[in-house]
């Protein structure tokens, strides 16, 4: 009797040749990939890798004082050129804008009375700082400021500009047996080719706002405190 042989279809023969074919290909491209690696006497990689991809270089500069510290560039002092006379500074938005909640009123009349007496003495000490006067600077802060920060010995003219007052906080308070008002004034603005004779701690053409305590005695009415944050009172 004849023995009955199976004969294996032609397709599962090309089919079991591919895959033999797909390993023996995968076996010598991993081959090829281990002496690539193995052969580091002949290849140097840099696996340094950009982590702040897609973000902004536009950071704050600094640079080296020479006595071991790091501060921010600043443009040197002029102390001979008036800044009224220069016409980049003049393009600028001099105005200062008064923050109410979410309203914005830009005062372009100069009637700062008309928005409060502390807006009022704040834009006449931006003015003093415009205009490059120390003392009158100086005389907007209490005494007991000055208990803990330098007084301002000289400033150039300063380029202040895109300015704006917002009021945050306004108290009673009792000093020596008198009742007194404190507010809380949260002041922004830019400054131009920043020299740092009045603030080393902002880059040119930035932002960022302060809050000044200012109290009001019924005699006068004084700076007490400039912060960089406020933390609100519950």
């Amino acid at each position: 009797m004849a023995e009955n042989k199976q004969v294996e279809p032609q397709s599962n023969k090309q089919k079991r040749k591919k895959t033999v074919a797909v390993i023996t290909a995968a076996v010598c491209v991993v081959a090829v990939v281990g002496l690539f690696f193995l052969n580091t006497d002949m290849l140097t990689f840099d696996f340094d890798f950009d982590f702040n991809f897609g973000k902004s270089n536009d950071t704050e500069q600094y640079v080296y004082d020479g006595k071991g510290q790091h501060r921010i560039s600043l443009y040197d002092p002029d102390w001979e050129s008036d800044i009224f006379e220069n016409p980049a500074y003049l393009d600028k938005n001099r105005y200062i804008a008064y923050v109410d909640g979410g309203m914005t009123v830009t005062i372009v009349d100069g009637d700062y009375a008309a928005y409060g007496e502390v807006v009022e003495m704040l834009a006449s000490y931006i003015d003093a700082l415009m205009h490059g006067d120390a003392e009158a600077v100086n005389s907007y802060y209490a005494d007991s400021y000055f208990e803990t920060h330098e007084r301002f010995e000289a400033i150039t003219m300063q380029k202040l500009y895109n300015i704006s007052v917002e009021q945050i906080a306004q108290k009673d308070i009792t000093i020596n047996g008198r009742g007194a008002t404190s507010y809380v004034y949260k002041l922004s603005y830019m400054i131009m080719e920043n020299d740092g004779t009045f603030r080393n701690d902002l880059i040119s053409d930035a932002a960022r706002p302060q809050f000044y305590t200012i109290v009001d005695d019924g005699y006068s009415m004084l700076i007490t405190d400039v912060a960089d944050y406020y933390l609100i009172e519950y």
